[in-house]
């Protein structure tokens, strides 16, 4: 009796060892489980910053917490929601600014500490955003919190310079150049002795002393675009790059970004159409030097539409129709006008020149040591199927 009485308790105890083995490594399994779902929500919310940092109270940062849920879930198999689960139940990703909503305002003072309440947008515009991220796997909650900060490449186009051009090929209503918005004197560094069909504008002049147009446009510049325009997905090329490029300068899906385009055909939007605005102005790109010699890719914009930026053409370029050009143009090559309007299709607009020389974010990273890790209690211990 006293060896049945002993191996009873041992195996009875061995059975309780081996049932609380098995449900402890049960638990860490789904806490790894929570842990990489957040870690997912993390990712999913520095890349939305990246794409679109939000500067305004328009710009509201947000990442589709159900859509990211079905994604993960259809490409990670044993993945449980807590019972009765919704979207934010399983994976919450929410952004908003390191600011203490608490202290008054706004505005509200700078903090370190994260603060759910706060706006969600960078409202004190210093570049950094909280992402916080809670995962509930099976009713394991983990949260992780870290703080964003993007990186800024600033552009620098010259101040007080309306048009550079090699040539000025212009009909016979010519080609104005006149000052919008601005303090003059103005310039323009036309390299045409006779300035064929260059009227100018009151306060325009041209500059004393010729520069090369790699002053005006530098390749470090050129190549910042570039970098710019990839990291915005506004980067084009081929023929089928610049019919995409027509479509989103068309929509406004370009405001307040670069696009590049390397093509040798031409950039054609029809109708009565505004591309950009003072507030979110566009810088357009068009690079032929791959093309043919004495390929003219155009600036075609038809009707009376009306173009706030700073257009830009490795080669030559063309305008037609009666549309204007708010900013500023930079011409490689020839510039060739063949509109037929009646006001000036070259306005220099200081506003638009600073909006531009402004911060554009080609990356988002982690602040360092802002890394912050928490498990959640749990809720319940009843879950859904898989």
């Amino acid at each position: 009796m006293i060896f049945v009485m002993i191996f009873t308790i041992l195996g009875v105890a061995l059975y309780w060892l081996i049932n609380s083995q098995t449900h402890s490594t049960e638990l860490e399994r789904t806490d790894i489980k929570a842990f990489n779902v957040a870690e997912a929500g993390i990712d999913a919310g520095m890349l939305s910053l990246k794409l679109d940092w939000p500067s305004r109270s328009a710009d509201t940062a947000s990442v589709d917490n159900a859509l990211l849920k079905t994604s993960i879930q259809e490409n990670t198999t044993g993945l449980w929601d807590p019972k009765n689960s919704s979207p934010s139940e399983f994976l919450q990703v929410t952004m908003y600014d390191n600011v203490d909503t608490t202290a008054g305002g706004p505005p509200y003072p700078t903090t370190s500490v994260a603060d759910p309440a706060a706006p969600r947008w960078d409202s004190n515009a210093d570049g950094k955003m909280f992402v916080d991220s809670t995962g509930n796997v099976d009713d394991d909650r983990h949260r992780i919190l870290i703080l964003a900060q993007r990186q800024d490449w600033r552009l620098t186009f010259a101040p007080k310079l309306a048009l550079w051009a090699s040539l000025v090929d212009s009909n016979g209503q010519g080609l104005e150049v006149m000052i919008e918005n601005g303090t003059p004197p103005v310039y323009y560094d036309v390299h045409d002795v006779e300035h064929k069909g260059l009227d100018v504008g009151e306060g325009c002049f041209n500059t004393l002393t010729s520069t090369a147009f790699s002053e005006v446009i530098t390749e470090a510049q050129r190549h910042a675009l570039e970098v710019i325009a990839r990291g915005q997905k506004t980067y084009f090329e081929g023929p089928a790059g610049t019919s995409a490029a027509n479509t989103l300068l068309a929509d406004g899906g370009a405001n307040g970004k670069v696009v590049y385009v390397k093509s040798s055909s031409s950039v054609v939007l029809g109708g009565d159409k505004q591309i950009g605005t003072e507030e979110e102005p566009v810088v357009v790109v068009i690079d032929t030097r791959d093309a043919p010699a004495g390929t003219i890719n155009g600036w075609d914009i038809r009707g009376e539409a009306k173009f706030y930026g700073v257009l830009v053409t490795i080669g030559n370029c063309e305008l037609r129709g009666t549309c204007s050009n708010h900013g500023a143009l930079y011409c490689s090559g020839t510039l060739k006008n063949d509109g037929n309007g009646s006001s000036g299709e070259i306005l220099y607009n200081q506003k638009v020149i600073n909006n531009i020389n402004s911060q554009y974010v080609i990356n988002v990273n982690i602040v360092p040591n802002t890394w912050e890790e928490y498990t959640l209690p749990r809720t319940s211990t009843t879950v859904a199927g898989p």
